[in-house]
């Protein structure tokens, strides 16, 4: 009796149930932007959980994937860091930008080793002499440096630190290089910090100093797609959705 009402939950809510074979073969695949892989994993996992279809993410800089998608791969959902990286997938008619929408945001940190006891009160401390090195990442191949720079230059910063700065490849070489002690200080985003024990966030950069942090969600157009894209589309803007968003340090951007 448990188990029939369960399945019948489940339908309505989902408005199917895939057997266990098929789910397997031909399972939801979303590509997502660095720094979104992790809370896609865990929203995909919660889904699946709801509704028997498997979901599998794979993770990279968002060019990378564009260019991927481009040439075939068969992805469901694109998570795109912005929107230039879509550009050429709605050229090809792969995504519709009418139907693309920002999902979430996030926000600019700097962090400090956790084992050290670094506060900052104001931005304008980041150019103390007892911070001598600021990890940064590559601006040239990673959003987050180009955020971080920004940041610095909007309050008149830049010139100051710039002599300090250690560019490392992206955000997730700068927590390496701030929990190690490589690095005083480190600047990326608040989701990323949570997901590093080592490193703890001692002040938060305001949202104008810097181009919006926004992640997208574009559907993919591609045959032999997962009967359980549909029901997935709508699951990423459920509250459970948002709960875990919120809980890993993103700001929902869905209604």
């Amino acid at each position: 009796m448990v188990r029939r009402l369960a399945a019948t939950l489940l339908v309505a809510a989902f408005g199917f149930l895939l057997s266990a074979s098929a789910a397997d073969e031909n399972p939801i695949l979303v590509y997502a932007a660095t720094g979104t892989s992790g809370i896609l994993e865990k929203i995909g996992k919660r889904f699946t959980e709801q509704s028997g279809a498997p979901v599998r993410v794979s993770g990279g800089g968002s060019p990378s994937l564009s260019r991927q998608i481009l040439a075939g791969a068969p992805a469901d959902f694109f998570i795109s860091a912005g929107i230039p990286h879509l550009a050429p997938l709605s050229r090809a008619g792969l995504v519709d930008l009418q139907s693309t929408y920002v999902w979430m945001r996030s926000r600019l940190v700097v962090i400090a080793p956790a084992r050290r006891g670094e506060s900052l009160t104001s931005v304008q401390q980041i150019a103390d002499d007892r911070f001598r090195r600021l990890a940064v990442a590559d601006a040239s191949r990673s959003p987050v440096g180009d955020y971080a720079r920004q940041s610095l230059t909007f309050y008149g910063i830049w010139d100051a630190v710039r002599g300090r700065v250690v560019e490392v490849p992206d955000g997730q070489s700068v927590l390496k290089s701030v929990e190690s002690g490589a690095a005083d200080l480190g600047i990326v985003t608040a989701s990323d910090a949570r997901t590093v024990p080592g490193v703890k966030i001692v002040l938060e950069l305001s949202e104008e100093s810097h181009q919006p942090i926004q992640y997208l969600v574009a559907l993919v157009a591609h045959s032999g797609a997962s009967p359980a894209v549909g029901p997935f589309k709508n699951f990423l803007k459920s509250d459970e959705a948002r709960k875990l968003l919120v809980k890993a340090g993103f700001v929902p951007a869905f209604p």
